[in-house]
């Protein structure tokens, strides 16, 4: 009876013309198969509108992937609005199918500056998905303090601090032997992996959860204020050492899923009179409310990814408050989630 099946499904693959192999390829392409590494990821790829295939019904498995087409996929991954070709590299005809989208991604940073060749044809490496990447996700400022930290790989010589980065978050894996092989091709499947897992990261959604909920702590103190200099610098969970404790956390083997972030609520305030410190000490997030209520000089500093706001209690003294506005928050929730880390507090 099972060979009669058998039987009858081989004649009907035959009768419609089709081959096993487009059966078993449930991601819609006719040369990934079914039990391929990649073929969820490209699959799911292809339902959000980052990848196409080659055309044919086919995605191309195994070929490389351009800078070019690379390109394009973050921009549509990102959702960022295409603008008019203006002719930034010389090496981009205004009329190519991708020229739009190598500006919009040169208009958010994502490309290195300073070069007026963009190789479009060249097929990406290993290591300028790292770079671009990272640097889409704006977080190139940290690429130095990530360096820092070292590199968890034998083989990195270059973009060190892009490439700890985007290891940390999960976004690009290692290779065999502690390698990353920064100078290796990307084929569409690898790059196909590498964007939606970017995809998960970026559109997870935190949650704010009670400050005695049960989970591991992560959490980042704020510098000591120190006098001399313009102002006293005492920002809230400073981006840099911010990323510093996620990665510790992972590389110790923290569930990060299960972790929570605590974020401070309101702020510290540090007086300052005839360059001596009077006063540092914490303020509620209500009388943050109010001082700015009250016309305090509002700033931001994208260095620390921390909201601060400066005025004088009276003639003789000045006062410097750092405190949790709603972009530092976000910009710090963004962090933890490319790590893994959905779930905060506020303290």
């Amino acid at each position: 009876m099972k060979t009669r099946l058998l039987s009858f499904a081989l004649a009907l693959v035959l009768a419609l013309g089709l081959t096993p192999s487009v059966l078993a390829a449930e991601s819609g392409y006719t040369d990934v198969p079914e039990d391929h590494w990649a073929a969820e990821s490209v699959q799911r790829s292809t339902e959000l509108g980052i990848f196409q295939g080659v055309g044919g019904g086919r995605f191309g498995l195994g070929q490389p992937i351009s800078r070019a087409a690379f390109v394009t996929a973050l921009v549509r991954l990102f959702g960022w609005e295409e603008v008019s070709p203006e002719g930034s590299f010389s090496d981009v005809p205004k009329d190519k199918w991708y020229a739009a989208a190598v500006e919009t991604a040169a208009a958010h940073d994502a490309l290195p500056a300073g070069s007026r060749a963009f190789r479009p044809e060249d097929n990406i490496t290993r290591e300028e998905m790292a770079v671009i990447i990272v640097r889409g996700l704006g977080y190139a400022p940290l690429a130095p303090a990530a360096a820092e930290l070292g590199s968890p790989f034998t083989d990195v010589t270059a973009s060190e601090g892009f490439i700890a980065i985007a290891y940390d978050t999960g976004i690009i894996s290692g290779m065999e032997k502690g390698r990353f092989a920064p100078g290796d091709t990307a084929t569409r499947e690898q790059a196909a992996a590498v964007l939606v897992r970017l995809h998960e990261r970026w559109h997870a959604v935190s949650r704010r959860v009670s400050a005695s909920a049960y989970g591991e702590q992560i959490a980042v103190a704020a510098p000591e204020a120190v006098p001399g200099g313009e102002m006293p610098a005492t920002p809230l969970e400073p981006i840099a050492e911010l990323y510093a404790a996620l990665r510790r956390a992972r590389a110790k083997g923290m569930y990060m899923e299960g972790a929570i972030l605590n974020l401070t609520a309101g702020g510290i305030r540090t007086i300052v009179a005839n360059g001596e410190i009077v006063e540092s000490a914490p303020v509620t997030a209500e009388e943050v409310k109010e001082l700015l209520a009250g016309g305090a000089n509002d700033y931001y500093s994208t260095r620390y990814e921390s909201a601060y706001c400066i005025y004088q209690p009276n003639a003789y003294q000045t006062a410097t408050v750092w405190y949790q506005s709603e972009e530092s928050m976000a910009a710090k929730l963004q962090l933890a989630r490319m790590f893994g880390v959905t779930k905060y507090s506020l303290v």
